[in-house]
């Protein structure tokens, strides 16, 4: 016990410093040897709650940035974005899924069905994997590049359709893809029959909490379709963005 209290109390001294901390300052304010507080330090990078720097000097870690995102945003981000969904189901006529980022995973937190309501697998609450769906590798393509590297060393992907990405090279040129132009799609990667467009929506730090994406019937969704929904959806997740302080 004494051991986490003394983990987060230097988890604390890092994220109120101004600068950057060493390991010698970190030794000297909490009485310890170097090595000891080394120790923590290794244990608090691999997590995420820390970054080095190439003067092995640290820094507050990303994994703070997806905790306090998460915590602020997941009892509110569907009522911000709730009424988006609508529109966008209106102007395209088809289902709009809102997932929220939950660790290397997604969560569906709204869906709006479409004017044909065709069978999908996507419920209220249900987990889903970021790799095979629209929104998530939208999401994963904005996420910082230390937790991309983390995210392909331990997340397995499973194939889940013929389609489905499941060389880590290959997801990642696919991800390079969805950055230079803003939206991703599913192309019958997470559920036969089934073709998504997805976008990212971001937090006031400029991080990915959550994806938009809209679904339906793989044989609709021609070049020039999947460019108007992905306009569409576009124009929407920045409004919503915009009111999480992005």
């Amino acid at each position: 016990m004494n051991t986490l209290k003394k983990a987060f109390e230097i988890l604390d001294f890092i994220v109120k410093n101004p600068g950057d901390v060493s390991v010698s300052e970190i030794a000297e304010k909490f009485n310890m040897s170097v090595s000891n507080a080394y120790k923590y330090m290794i244990v608090l990078e691999e997590k995420g709650f820390v970054l080095r720097k190439k003067d092995k000097r640290y820094v507050p870690g990303y994994k703070l940035i997806e905790y306090g995102s998460f915590v602020l945003r997941r009892f509110n981000i569907r009522d911000i974005a709730h009424d988006h969904l609508v529109d966008i189901m209106k102007r395209t006529g088809e289902t709009v899924h809102l997932i929220l980022k939950d660790g290397f995973e997604g969560v569906y937190i709204d869906k709006v069905e479409g004017e044909q309501s065709i069978p999908m697998v996507s419920r209220l609450g249900m987990k889903v994997d970021l790799y095979s769906t629209a929104s998530g590798k939208s999401i994963l393509a904005f996420v910082p590049e230390k937790e991309l590297k983390e995210y392909l060393k331990i997340v397995e992907l499973k194939p889940k359709t013929p389609n489905t990405i499941t060389n880590p090279r290959v997801l990642k040129r696919e991800l390079e893809k969805i950055r230079k132009r803003g939206y991703a799609v599913d192309n019958e990667e997470n559920e036969i029959g089934i073709m998504c467009v997805g976008v990212p929506i971001f937090d006031h730090n400029g991080y990915p909490v959550a994806g938009v994406s809209i679904s339906g019937v793989a044989r609709k969704f021609t070049e020039e379709k999947i460019e108007e929904y992905s306009d569409v959806l576009k124009e929407k997740a920045e409004e919503i963005s915009r009111k999480l302080g992005y």
